[in-house]
């Protein structure tokens, strides 16, 4: 029985890493995301900043220019098109020159963001949604009033592995959620950036497993289970890494418990073997 569980757990510590590996994925996407988001404010800005431009050239119904103002009625500009470089963006603004929207693209990226601190959402004029796609994957991003990522959900580039984060105000992932060729999975970190708790499931569906962590990152009880319903357990271990107590069953060789000592020796055990 003691090999049964040791096997469960080993199979838990597997879906953990497992785990950790989608964060990694999508760690490398929200990097990519968060270049790209950049791009239309810092493009936008230089368009703004562009002075005494060329007026353009209108040949055969074609406007060449290296900016564009859209105004309303009443000659307000209420969006700005324009080149800078190799890259190209729109801004659109409010009636007080307050940016609102913003697209941009440039060589390897695109992507768009929303504003606040306008008409529509007071703020200070910082990025609050933004989505975008580059090489290593596409993104979907919204960030507080600091300008922070507060939610975060991507997918690489070829599809295989998608997962969404929440964030607190210093930037560490506190929940998040995700799927991978190696499995589906969730893990919650708590405000010391240390991850607390973690669930997975295989990606056959083989498998399930959970783990719980101290505040130091050691494994405090670890569940897990097979797909066909053949096995399961759970092992609770002390805060040296010691599993002190192990509960499981097999179909082949039925349920058992064993308790032990800080030194690993067992100090009971049931049921009693047949015979003794």
């Amino acid at each position: 029985m003691d090999i049964q569980i040791c096997a469960l757990t080993e199979r838990v510590a597997r879906l953990e890493k497992a785990n950790r590996v989608m964060k990694m994925i999508v760690a490398v996407t929200v990097v990519a995301i968060a270049a790209m988001t950049s791009t239309p404010k810092l493009l936008a800005k230089t368009v703004k900043k562009m002075a005494a431009l060329d007026a353009g050239t209108v040949t055969a119904g074609t406007i060449t220019a290296n900016q564009i103002n859209l105004v309303n009625g009443a000659g307000q500009v209420v969006a700005v098109l324009g080149t800078s470089g190799n890259s190209a963006g729109l801004v659109f603004i409010d009636q007080t020159g307050k940016w609102l929207l913003a697209l941009g693209a440039s060589q390897g990226n695109a992507g768009l963001a929303l504003f606040d601190g306008n008409s529509v959402l007071p703020g200070n004029g910082v990025p609050r949604a933004a989505v975008g796609i580059s090489s290593a994957g596409a993104a979907l991003v919204a960030l507080n009033g600091d300008g922070k990522p507060a939610l975060i959900s991507g997918v690489n580039a070829d599809g295989t592995g998608s997962g969404s984060f929440a964030l607190d105000s210093g930037g560490f992932a506190r929940a998040g959620f995700g799927n991978a060729a190696n499995g589906s999975g969730f893990f919650a970190n708590d405000s010391n950036n240390v991850t607390r708790y973690v669930a997975g499931v295989g990606p056959a569906g083989a498998q399930a497993g959970a783990v719980t962590f101290d505040g130091t990152g050691k494994p405090q009880l670890a569940l897990g289970g097979a797909g066909d319903g053949s096995a399961g357990g759970m092992v609770a271990l002390d805060g040296a890494g010691q599993d002190r107590f192990d509960a499981g069953f097999s179909s082949a060789n039925g349920g058992g418990l064993v308790v032990k000592d800080q030194t690993g020796s067992v100090v009971w055990f049931a049921p009693e073997p047949p015979g003794e």
